[in-house]
């Protein structure tokens, strides 16, 4: 027994097959993430050491050439690259393509930290950090909040309170607070007093380090119970740090206020940021890595509206929104796609010029679109451009099957006169070979796809792999559904009559408005193939000067591929951009805050701007990415309406 006639005789067989295909992707379509791209892997790990106000030259001798030429020992590695500017190192350790960046981070990780034996003892030098590069992970809201007239209370107020409330949302990894005054208490010391007393600046901050303490005291025991000891030794107040004893001078107790001014302030500002040039502070959301963006944000937004009911005095200004772009890419595609089945539907419609036939073939469409989500997510895919893309294309390439098994399928019904049933087995069968070396052929075309290494390897496998799979599920569909649909959707009487209203040799009864439809298209149809034939004629009898067009024109277009640029991805418009604003080095952060806030002047001016967030004294990448403060650059991420 063929497939054939398997499906033919056993049409429940057929039916759960298919609905088990279709009720499987559509339980899948609802668990996949929703992402911009496919998930990209950089085989790229970095290292961040910062000592703060050390000279370049200096940080690159100590720092960045042992971290170098530790890192240089780790396996797999293509390129190691480093930059070096004031307060900050940064070695770049890029991996072959198809190294498992995981181990690559801990084998870095290992390394850096036999390097740290070589680094200079001084208590303001950081700690190296490793972390791998994620593009999944880049931050995909920036808020700017204000709505406190204290900013220090406003900083307080974020990181105490905001962010543990916003990283609790689904999917988010790290909800990160920039910009704004930083609470700290002041220890002011008079120099000269410290010489009165003859005290040094070693002595008070290791008198404040010692009476500043938390420390476990043991376990007591009374009866049968036993309680915990600890020792509460953190200050509470300022008052507090002014009455700590730091010395003695003539046999009288020196506290630290006898020496010093103790105040309740805060940091020194060295970050100014600002929403539509008004004092604000950020708030930069990640997501985890396989977290789904769109839902994700759905969820910082719900939890935003549950901030603004605890304090309503606060305003949330959004400056960036990444899930907003993907989503109205994503319905961009999904429309696209679908307008595309609806024409290739009706193009069936008009050429097969029956309705029940062209449900038949046009059924392929829903169940091998739908059937593909399930390979999504057994792959762990995401929904994106470049997967809905695939199905976009696959789309006018799944019914090619069924229109060559259905036709032949009609051509035994005409011809032969047979049944429908043993015309579906027949015509079937007497053709699978050829729909099936066909379909090979498509797919085979797609497979250089995965030779592709690299990022546009990993960007365009999801591409070949959609196409590929609902291609394969439109074969298995022609040849199974399409005969045991045929077998029971078409009639012979039915075409017999339809051939005679066509020709004019049926009833003279009045046609509906989609028979004289379809019959006005068969006309313009069979005029066309008339004009095929003539013109094929024709070039039959002067192949020389089909030959010589054929290659005239091959030619005159290699001419025009210099003047064609490449690109890994088409452009996009996203609405939203980034300024870079970079001055002398050396130049005072008033200065840099000053050419900043002119910039954000000239650009709130332009009625097209919707929102500006502007940082200066750090460079702030279009995702909104804060790196090593720096005193002489500043940016502006601008959201457009």
């Amino acid at each position: 027994m063929n497939i054939a006639q398997f499906s033919v005789t056993r049409p429940v067989a057929v039916t759960m097959r298919i609905a088990a295909l279709v009720v499987l992707g559509a339980i899948c379509v609802t668990k996949l993430p929703i992402d911009l791209l496919p998930k990209v892997s950089i085989p790229t790990v970095a290292v961040v050491t910062q000592w703060p106000n050390v000279a370049p030259e200096e940080l690159e001798t100590q720092i960045t050439r042992p971290i170098e030429q530790a890192v240089s020992s780790a396996p797999n590695i293509y390129n190691v690259s480093s930059t070096t500017v004031e307060g900050v190192s940064t070695v770049r350790v890029q991996f072959n393509w198809g190294a498992d960046i995981g181990q690559a981070a801990v084998d870095v990780l290992q390394l850096v930290e036999r390097a740290r034996q070589q680094f200079p003892t001084d208590p303001t030098l950081g700690t190296p950090i490793v972390f791998k590069y994620d593009p999944s992970t880049l931050p995909i809201l920036i808020f700017g909040v204000s709505g406190e007239q204290d900013p220090v209370a406003l900083r307080k107020l974020l990181d105490n309170n905001i962010t543990p409330l916003l990283e609790s949302a689904n999917g988010v990894a790290a909800a990160t607070v920039t910009g704004g005054l930083q609470r700290a208490i002041i220890v002011d010391v008079d120099p000269a007093k410290l010489q009165a007393y003859r005290l040094s600046l070693n002595d008070i901050s290791k008198r404040i380090a010692q009476e500043n303490l938390n420390l476990p005291a043991g376990i007591a025991r009374q009866s049968n119970t036993e309680y915990v000891i600890r020792s509460l030794g953190y200050f509470q107040s300022p008052q507090e740090v002014a009455r700590t004893p730091v010395g003695s001078f003539n046999g009288q107790i020196i506290s630290l206020g006898q020496v010093a001014q103790v105040k309740d302030e805060h940091q020194e500002q060295r970050l100014f940021t600002r929403l539509n040039g008004q004092p604000a502070v950020g708030i930069i959301i990640t997501k985890q890595s396989e977290a789904n963006t769109v839902a994700t944000a759905d969820a910082v937004f719900e939890k935003i509206k549950q901030v603004q009911k605890l304090y309503p005095n606060l305003k949330f200004g959004l400056a960036y929104n990444q899930a907003q772009f993907i989503s109205n890419s994503i319905a961009d595609v999904k429309s696209s796609a679908m307008i595309g089945g609806l024409l290739a539907i009706l193009i069936l419609m008009l050429f097969l010029r029956n309705l029940r036939s062209t449900f038949v073939v046009a059924l392929s469409i829903p169940i091998s679109i739908i059937s593909t989500f399930a390979l999504l997510y057994l792959c762990h895919f995401t929904i994106n451009t470049i997967s809905l893309s695939g199905l976009a294309l696959a789309t006018g390439l799944i019914v090619d099957d069924a229109v060559v098994v259905l036709e032949n399928i009609f051509r035994h019904i005409e011809r032969d006169k047979k049944r429908p049933a043993e015309a579906a087995v027949s015509g079937t069968q007497e053709i699978t070979g050829a729909v099936v070396a066909s379909t090979i052929t498509i797919m085979v075309v797609f497979l250089p796809l995965f030779l592709i290494q690299g990022q546009s390897g990993q960007t365009f496998s999801q591409f070949g792999f959609v196409v590929i799979f609902s291609i394969a599920i439109s074969l298995l569909d022609a040849l199974t559904v399409v005969p045991m649909l045929a077998s029971r959707l078409i009639h012979e009487d039915q075409l017999a009559e339809e051939w005679n209203e066509e020709h004019g040799t049926g009833s003279k009864k009045r046609l509906s408005f989609v028979k004289r439809i379809f019959h006005w298209f068969g006309r313009k149809f069979d005029q066309l193939d008339a004009s095929y034939r003539n013109g094929l004629e024709w070039a039959i009898h002067r192949r020389f000067i089909v030959l010589a067009g054929i290659i005239g024109v091959s030619a005159l277009s290699f001419l025009l591929v210099p003047q064609i640029g490449t690109e890994t991805l088409p452009q996009t418009d996203s609405g939203d951009m980034n300024v870079s604003i970079k001055l002398p080095v050396g130049t005072a952060l008033e200065q840099t805050n000053a050419t900043v806030q002119q910039a954000e002047g000239i650009i709130l001016k332009n009625p097209e701007v919707a929102t500006c967030f502007a940082a200066a004294g750090t460079t702030l990448s279009l995702r909104g990415t804060t790196t090593a403060l720096t005193p002489y650059q500043g940016s502006l991420t601008i959201k457009l309406k």
